[in-house]
């Protein structure tokens, strides 16, 4: 299920990163540049009254002798101050009485300053501006005592000093510090940011989508996958749970193949079983007719004649046909009986020997000649004899259910096989004479139910188990690509090296 960019987990989590770092890093840059501008505007406030004050003073003395040059040159000089780029003193309707710029004299200051204290605004508050130069300080000029013998009343406002100051340097060291303080909280923001999303990236996403990776396979089928999580964190601890869950997973689901496989592989006994039964019936009655025959005629002899030879060799033949039903009898309880599937080393020769004792009732009715070619010497692998035997009987059904009767012929090849995967090991090959297998069955074969038999025979099973046994061994069964007339099969298994 594909997850949408806004319902990730990732932009959630981002975003919330965001918020947090705007109000941890943000609130404080701007308190502390709100707190900067504060400050500075009272630093400059300070300053440039201090300034003003200290104009005012310079000039005091020519005023209260109401002597103009001393006026105008005590401006002018104070202009040389670099701090100080502009003095004047105007009346309050804006006429300028004098300037530390000459040609501002005699002129209107609401002409030359949009910055101008008129009368009618508060008389009792000081102006500050800020203006393109630097600041300016409308400083308040009224009546004093020392001014009585000129001006009748006290604290009269008469004029306006104003003072333009100029404070570069230290204008320069409040600015940088504001950019300064607004930069590096930003690159703070987009520091933090980038190495969260950093660490979410490889510590959490990448894990997350390799766990959603594991889960699509392991919902595919694939439980011999392992999650690999590198690290010891919660995440890692979670990775080998999921490794033991599809651990016990795998082991459940083999033990119910196992289970299943038994029970198919007993169904399939069972109806072999069947069709022998039916085979060896024939087989028994014959020998039980010839002992109730020899019977009768004991029956007979010892009315009419004392014992003798002859009927020690009666009672020979009795005890030998008895024991051939035995030994029939034995071959059904054999094949019927369930076994256990331990290993251990398991000689073909003898399997295969075994599985036609089995069948011969069978092959002797159809009449179909059977040729064996067994290894030199025992070859022995690590298998299931019950099981590999069950191989074989599967395989010589199938080829009697197809071939012949009286010109059937089956033949069976035990050789040595050196290209197992460069291991020792030995090659079955199985032959019949049947119509073959057709090209468009022959991907089919080895399926489970599929059959080419009539219906009422057969269970389609047969190739399916004998698969199946043969890839528990460890071994592969094909069939031979080159095979012209019948069937060929081809199984190899690992030699057994004790």
């Amino acid at each position: 299920m594909k997850i949408l960019q806004l319902q990730s987990l990732k932009f959630r989590l981002m975003f919330f990163i965001s918020v947090v770092l705007l109000l941890v890093v943000g609130i404080p840059v701007f308190y502390f540049v709100q707190n900067l501008d504060k400050n500075y505007t009272e630093f400059t406030s300070n300053m440039i009254e201090t300034t003003s004050q200290v104009v005012y003073q310079f000039i005091y003395d020519g005023m209260i002798k109401n002597d103009s040059l001393i006026i105008q040159k005590n401006l002018e000089s104070l202009a040389l101050d670099p701090s100080i780029s502009l003095v004047r003193l105007y009346r309050l309707d804006g006429h300028i009485l004098y300037s530390s710029s000459r040609d501002e004299i005699k002129k209107n200051i609401r002409e030359l300053d949009k910055f101008y204290f008129s009368v009618d605004d508060d008389r009792e508050k000081e102006l500050f501006f800020r203006n393109e130069d630097g600041y300016s300080h409308h400083h308040l000029v009224r009546v004093e005592k020392e001014c009585t013998p000129c001006h009748a009343n006290i604290g009269q406002l008469l004029a306006i000093l104003d003072v333009h100051a100029n404070f570069t340097s230290s204008e320069q060291i409040y600015t940088t510090s504001k950019k300064l303080a607004i930069f590096g909280g930003l690159l703070i923001i987009v520091i933090l940011w980038i190495l969260l999303n950093f660490i979410f990236q490889s510590q959490i996403e990448s894990r997350l989508r390799l766990m959603m990776d594991s889960f699509e396979k392991i919902s595919l089928g694939d439980f011999q996958f392992k999650m690999k999580m590198p690290g010891k964190d919660e995440i890692a601890q979670l990775a080998y749970k999921f490794n033991e869950m599809v651990e016990r997973i795998n082991i459940a689901r083999q033990r119910e193949d196992q289970f299943f496989q038994e029970k198919l592989q007993r169904a399939d006994r069972l109806v072999t079983l069947g069709e022998v039964a039916a085979e060896i019936a024939h087989e028994v009655n014959n020998p039980a007719g010839i002992i109730l025959a020899r019977a009768e005629f004991l029956k007979e002899e010892l009315k009419e004649n004392k014992l003798t030879a002859s009927f020690l060799q009666d009672l020979d033949i009795i005890i030998q046909q008895t024991e051939k039903i035995a030994e029939t009898t034995r071959t059904i309880l054999h094949y019927s009986r369930k076994f256990p599937h331990e290993f251990s080393p398991t000689d073909l020769n003898e399997v295969i020997k075994h599985s036609l004792k089995i069948l011969e009732p069978r092959l002797k009715k159809c009449k179909v000649k059977t040729l064996v070619h067994f290894f030199d010497r025992p070859a022995i692998i690590w298998g299931n004899f019950n099981q590999m035997e069950q191989v074989f009987c599967n395989m010589i059904n199938n080829s009697l259910d197809f071939v012949q009767p009286e010109k059937g012929e089956i033949i069976l090849r035990v050789q040595e096989n050196n290209n197992l995967n460069k291991k020792k090991g030995y090659k079955i090959i199985y032959q019949d004479n049947g119509p073959g297998i057709s090209q468009e069955y022959r991907d089919l074969i080895f399926s489970p139910f599929f059959t080419t038999k009539d219906n009422g025979k057969g269970t389609g099973l047969g190739l399916f188990i004998v698969k199946n046994i043969i890839t528990r061994h460890k071994g592969l069964v094909y069939l031979d690509a080159n095979e012209m007339n019948g069937a060929r099969f081809v199984i190899e298994l690992e030699a057994y090296h004790g």
